[in-house]
């Protein structure tokens, strides 16, 4: 059945207009609002630099020059370029960049030689490369039941040119450390210091030995007299090292000292620092940290002074952590260079990092880490020069070791998982 149409009196359709109006007003009205403090944000909001904002996260690959699966991590030598790998059958290779990835390359040589340790014989061929009056070589003692060796499982050993100052004609610096846990350190702590004639093959203590006691396992005590790589930059016949020997070896937690090694001798120079750092400087000055109430300090060393550099309101390797010459602090993403006072602001830094590095040029700053959670992982790259922010997603969710830059627009760090390692080398060149 149709419906009949009702007719609507006059006083309703006047009605039904108002409440048409009514509502259209409002509408304009919310509209109106909305303009305003639209207007009134944008207008109050900070000028950021396109740069500066978090940029949008992609794919690692797209700047990965190359990425391959490997039996051991790459470790850099003292040539630019070069790094070998060591593995438990005592063999060590090198690698060279070629602009795109590491392929082998060449020995110059190699020695085969006996340290005398603890009244123990141990056998280690050491492999080198020498190229422009610059030496560096490498080599690897694990246990083996051939040889007459019974309190050492493992040591690393390192030859290099000798310091400034303490050249001698046919020969040159060895290094070792019987620490495992260091055997792919970029900064790893030399427990032995000898120097090599490379004609006889035979050692001399580089540093002193006297009243060296044995620790618990009959070994001579690895902390006596420690060095790093840094510890042998120096322009002046001056070499600054760690040691505890004026601590009972039945302690806990020894402090460590600074030493110095000159012409003269070797002496003290810092009771107590806070981790085996140290930086010379131009001057022949050294900087290294210390603790201090509330938290630590950079302080220099000259001539028997010591001055405060910077001081640290925070724990140091919580709130800051170190890499080579840089502290990072993870709270607000700043960079304290360590030698030369330079300050690095990151933006938007909103990652917990698992390890970082600075380019030689200071002109990258590389980190990697995880982001929302544990397998957000991240590679967060900040160009200083351009102030340019780049943020990249890895898909290998394991956790990032060992940056490094092979050049100054290259970066190359490994992941570990179930199946192994993955060195990756990534381009920076194009990022601006």
């Amino acid at each position: 059945m149709k419906k009949e149409k009702v007719k609507k009196t006059e006083e309703q359709k006047q009605e039904i207009k108002k409440t048409v109006l009514t509502v259209m007003l409002a509408v304009l009205a919310l509209a109106a609002v909305v303009s305003v403090l639209v207007w009134y944000v944008n207008k109050n909001k900070p000028d950021t630099p396109e740069e500066t904002i978090r940029p949008e996260v992609t794919d690692l690959a797209s700047i990965t020059l190359s990425s391959k699966a490997i039996a051991v991590p790459y470790v850099p030598t003292d040539i630019d370029g070069v790094v070998y790998t060591a593995n438990t059958a005592r063999e060590i290779a090198f690698y060279e960049f070629n602009g795109t990835e590491y392929l082998p390359t060449a020995e110059t040589g190699k020695f085969d030689i006996f340290l005398f340790l603890s009244n123990q014989q141990i056998p280690v061929t050491v492999h080198y490369i020498e190229r422009d009056g610059k030496l560096t070589g490498y080599g690897v003692y694990t246990s083996n039941e051939n040889d007459d060796v019974y309190i050492y499982d493992f040591l690393m050993c390192k030859i290099t040119n000798l310091p400034k100052g303490f050249e001698q004609e046919g020969k040159c610096l060895l290094l070792a450390h019987t620490n495992i846990k260091d055997v792919y350190s970029l900064s790893p702590v030399w427990e032995e210091a000898f120097v090599l004639d490379r004609s006889s093959l035979t050692l001399t203590r580089f540093l002193s030995d006297n009243n060296r006691m044995l620790d618990i396992n009959g070994a001579l005590r690895s902390d006596f007299a420690m060095l790093t790589d840094n510890s042998l930059k120096s322009d002046y016949a001056s070499v600054p090292f760690f040691s505890s020997r004026a601590y009972e070896v039945t302690l806990e937690d020894l402090p460590i000292d600074i030493y110095v090694k000159n012409t003269a001798g070797e002496e003290e120079a810092v009771k107590g620092v806070l981790d085996t750092y140290v930086r010379t400087l131009a001057d022949g000055s050294f900087v290294y940290l210390q603790d201090m109430n509330g938290g630590f300090a950079l302080k220099r060393y000259s001539n028997g002074e010591t001055v405060t550099v910077r001081e640290f309101y925070a724990e140091y390797e919580v709130e800051y952590v170190r890499s080579g010459d840089w502290l990072l602090c993870k709270e607000d993403g700043r960079l304290y260079s360590l030698y030369d006072g330079t300050v690095i602001e990151l933006p938007e830094f909103k990652l917990n990092p698992n390890c970082f590095a600075v380019s030689g040029d200071s002109k990258y700053v590389v980190i990697a880490g995880s982001s929302t959670n544990v397998l957000d992982y991240r590679i967060y790259i900040y160009n200083t020069e351009t102030e340019k922010l780049s943020s990249f997603q890895d898909s290998d969710y394991s956790t990032h070791y060992s940056i490094f830059f092979p050049t100054n627009t290259a970066v190359c760090f490994y992941t570990e998982g179930v199946e192994g390692y993955v060195e990756k080398i990534i381009n920076l060149s194009d990022l601006g």
